[in-house]
Order: structure tokens, then C-alpha cells, then sequence
């Protein structure tokens, strides 16, 4: 089937107005005068047909400079720049980067920055990404067009910490490449998700997330899906839970809170895990974790009915300081399979593909 046959239900234009107003960097208000520890992150995956591609572009607050005064005379302020770049062949594999600021671009207002030779930028339609280790081992360059409309959730709450905020762009397709090692691995055709998060959050603190986005392995099935599910640290206490449905482009149905039920099932070993920075791996050694080995979710309301089970396989961990204590905050980016049946305004729903989620805070 034509990979972007359903793309004509959500016209171009639709899609592109919605990125224009809602995918643009925030960047720290602490930099005019306004709170620290800003958080912002674009987040890109890229499932190919032989690897799947993980690059993730974010910008926080210095610590340090997160409770002083506001910027001097020469407008600075001081911003972290990392890049997150992880690849799946048989196994996660991959690297975190830090960069000085002289190497760093970030245009406020925009979707485009540049770390060093790594760089994305919104532009005729498509998000252009390049993505580079700091070995050169991989290399990565693509242009990802969206063909669903995005989806912006503004101020959500957990606990007593400021809210957060993100923009989801569900579906995406490729054209480009990516280098591993000296073998090239051709992406053209293959189907990526991407979001965009921000706010004033700090590692360490009472709350958690599961987060997953998987889409069908045959391009033509026009369902594609988003699952999230925040909590607190301890998983006692749901804050909010959802999952997200487009179909033919544009966002169908979301099923909120009590329509939903999660449940998780045995925990999954791990032999060996993927950890970044490879330098945190020395503080947080630990290959036990709490990763289910099935996460599933019931939905049911409005005479619509769903019903979902992720199988996970493989993690990486990217180990974070915390901002006010001496632990840290793992990410695992979990890849995995995902299966999923239902009914939608009268629409039967099926998705059976590749997927990767996210559980922070184990």
C-alpha cells in the first residue's frame, strides 16, 4: 500500500499551520528574568526497517545558575545542551553528548538549533535532523515529513511541582540514512514519531511516567497511537492517563482517565543493559529493573472499545542527576512490540507493530 495514501484526509496545510503554532522552542525564561530550572527536549524515532533510530535534542537550566539573579549586561544565561543518540539493531547502542556553548544555536520562537554538527530544523514541510557521535561511529541524516495532525496537551499538573507540557506529532515518514560503524542503513519510507516537552520540572521529584507511541508495520493502516500514563515516584498515585488515536491523520478519539484501565504483568531480566552516559552507568551499575514484561490497557466509553498489550524486549537507560539531591532519575527506552484491537466510532481498530516506550522514574 501507498505509505501516505490517508494523508490526504489531513491536508498539508492543516498539518503545517498546526506545527508553525504549537512546535516552536520555548527556551528558559530565566534568561529575561523568569523562573530556573527550565526543561525543553525534541524528541525524534525513527522505525526502520533494519534499526530503529532514537535522537533526542534537550536544553536545561545550569543548576547552578538556576537561582541567581537574571541575566547581566551581556543578556547571557547559562543553558545545558545534550544530545541523546541511541540505535537498535540487535541491541540498543549509543551515546549522551554534552556541548560548550560556543557550539550551541538555539532560536527561540523557532523549531531549529544546532549542537555542534548535530542539528534539527523545521523547514518546507519537513523536520530536517542530523545527528552525529562523538566518535563518528554514527551518523545519522534525515528528513522526517509529518502526515498526522499534531496534538498539544498544555499545563498538566503532578503533585504539588509546576506543570508540564508537550506537543506530539504521532506520525511522520522518512527519507535519508543512517551510518553504524561504516554500514549504511537506508530509511526511506520508514514511518518516525516525534514530540516536543516543556516546563519547570526537576529530576528527583515525586512523579513518574510511562510513555509509549508505536505504529503499524504495514504503512497503509492509517491508526497510528500514543499512550500516557504520569504518576507519582512510588506508582501508588495516577495523576493522568491517556491514549491517543489518529486515524487517517487526524486525532480520533482519546481515551481519558476513567475510561482507562493499565495493568502490568511479571518484570523483565536483563543479561546486559545500554547505558547513558556510559560514565553514569558507573554510579547506577544496576541491571535489575522494574520494567514490566507487559504493560496493557482497557479502554471503554461512548460505545468505543480498545484494547491494548506492549511486549517489551530490549531497553537502554539514560541515567540523569537529580537537580537537589545526590541520586538520579532513569529513563528506559524500552522497545518491544505492540498489538492493539477495538472499535472507534464505528471504525474497527488494529495496529500490530514495532514500538518504544518510556518509564521514568524506576
Amino acid at each position: 500500500m501507498d505509505a501516505t495514501r490517508f494523508s490526504a484526509e489531513a491536508p498539508a496545510p492543516a498539518i503545517e499551520w498546526g506545527i508553525r503554532q504549537g512546535d516552536w522552542l520555548r527556551r528558559a525564561p530565566g534568561r529575561v528574568g523568569g523562573p530556573g530550572r527550565h526543561k525543553e527536549w525534541l524528541h525524534f524515532c525513527v522505525y526502520g526497517a533494519t534499526v530503529d533510530v532514537l535522537i533526542n535534542f534537550s536544553v536545561v537550566d545550569e543548576i547552578a545558575a538556576a537561582d541567581e539573579a537574571p541575566p547581566g549586561p551581556d543578556g547571557r544565561y547559562l543553558e545545558h545542551a545534550r544530545l541523546t543518540l541511541l540505535v537498535r539493531e540487535r541491541a540498543w547502542h549509543g551515546e549522551v553528548q554534552s556541548f560548550a556553548a560556543r557550539d550551541v544555536e538555539i532560536h527561540g520562537g523557532e523549531c531549529a538549533l544546532r549542537f555542534g554538527p548535530s542539528s534539527v530544523r523545521y523547514a518546507d514541510g519537513r523536520y530536517l535532523v542530523e545527528a552525529r557521535s562523538s566518535d563518528g561511529r554514527i551518523a545519522a541524516g534525515v528528513a522526517l515529513r509529518p502526515v498526522a495532525m499534531p496534538s498539544i496537551v498544555n499545563n498538566v499538573q503532578y503533585g504539588d511541582g509546576p506543570p508540564i507540557n508537550w506537543l506530539v506529532v504521532p506520525r511522520l515518514t522518512t527519507t535519508g540514512s543512517i551510518r553504524i560503524d561504516g554500514t549504511t542503513h537506508d530509511l526511506d519510507g520508514a514511518l518516525a514519531y516525534h514530540d516536543h516537552n516543556w516546563g519547570h520540572f526537576g529530576w528527583g521529584r515525586d512523579f513518574a511516567w510511562e510513555w509509549g507511541y508505536g505504529l503499524p508495520d504495514d504503512p497503509g493502516n492509517p491508526w497510528s497511537l500514543v499512550f500516557v500514563r504520569l504518576s507519582d515516584r512510588a506508582h501508588t498515585r495516577c495523576m493522568m492517563q491517556g491514549v491517543f488515536l489518529w486515524h487517517a491523520g487526524r486525532e480520533q478519539r482519546v481515551f481519558r482517565d476513567r475510561e482507562l484501565h493499565v495493568a502490568q504483568r511479571g518484570l523483565r531480566r536483563f543479561s546486559r543493559l545500554c547505558k547513558v552516559p556510559a560514565v553514569m552507568g558507573l554510579i547506577h551499575p544496576d541491571l535489575a529493573t522494574d520494567i514490566p514484561e507487559e504493560l496493557s490497557f482497557d479502554g471503554q466509553g461512548e460505545g468505543d472499545l480498545l484494547h491494548g498489550t506492549f511486549t517489551t524486549a530490549e531497553a537502554a537507560q539514560v541515567i540523569l542527576p537529580n537537580d537537589q539531591d545526590l541520586g538520579v532519575t532513569v529513563i528506559n527506552e524500552v522497545s518491544g512490540r505492540l498489538a492493539v484491537t477495538g472499535r472507534i466510532r464505528g471504525e474497527e481498530l488494529r495496529i500490530d507493530g514495532r514500538a518504544v516506550f518510556e518509564f521514568l522514574g524506576r
